[in-house]
């Protein structure tokens, strides 16, 4: 038989919900269809997903489902190959994550979300304090002049440090020099109001209470609070 031609994404070619009968009594075929292909698989109790593996050698593995402890549950299987056997693994733990099916007993715990979890948490504050500052605000705060903000600026962060907003559901991050720079879309600005009205699109606005940075305590707070 003619070897199979494979295209370049992750999986390759599939064989979905077929009978066990099929694998039960044409196994050989199946066989010399994948070869000695690595991907992951599905049984099914008719249309319910029942279990998720992965192998190395997929008519091997699914075999084995023929006279172990599954045998008696599934009616249906799925055969996914995959180019490269390098991220299985993963697939197979993001799918039993997903779906939980029943027949695994052993729930995979994937990556630690830790660190994304936090960064949500302090955009989440960040967020929230934006909205008690419109809810709240009697008055927009005065402009800061020009050349009183480029000298406040100045020394003020130790090395390159980004700071942040979210304007009308979009993120922008800029960057703040030890000189007092700030650069932003790949120009340079001498104050924190010159990099927010290229948000604005011209419109006056205090950069000082536009623009957020970390503090020492990891927290975002205005530029105009930072230090304070």
């Amino acid at each position: 038989m003619p070897k199979q031609k494979f295209s370049k994404g992750l999986v390759t070619q599939s064989l979905e919900h077929l009978s066990k009968d099929i694998f039960s009594k044409y196994s050989p075929l199946i066989t010399q269809l994948i070869e000695k292909s690595s991907g992951v698989y599905a049984l099914y109790d008719e249309n319910e997903l029942y279990y998720v593996g992965r192998a190395t050698q997929l008519r091997t593995r699914v075999k084995q489902h023929l006279r172990d402890r599954h045998d008696a549950s599934w009616t249906h299987f799925s055969l996914f190959l995959v180019s490269k056997d390098d991220h299985i693994g993963e697939i197979e733990s993001l799918l039993i994550r997903i779906a939980n099916p029943k027949g695994n007993s052993i729930k995979p715990k994937g990556r630690d979300s830790r660190k994304l979890h936090k960064q949500l948490e302090s955009l989440i504050k960040l967020k929230h304090s934006e909205e008690l500052r419109k809810l709240f605000s009697r008055k927009p705060l005065a402009l800061k002049k020009k050349s009183s903000e480029t000298k406040e600026l100045k020394g003020m962060v130790e090395r390159r440090t980004r700071i942040y907003r979210t304007y009308k559901g979009k993120e922008y991050v800029a960057v703040l020099n030890p000189s007092g720079k700030i650069s932003f879309k790949n120009k340079i600005y001498n104050s924190p109001s010159g990099a927010a009205k290229v948000v604005l699109k011209g419109r006056a606005v205090n950069g000082w209470s536009f623009w957020y940075i970390r503090n020492k305590a990891n927290e975002w707070v205005r530029l105009s609070d930072y230090n304070s």
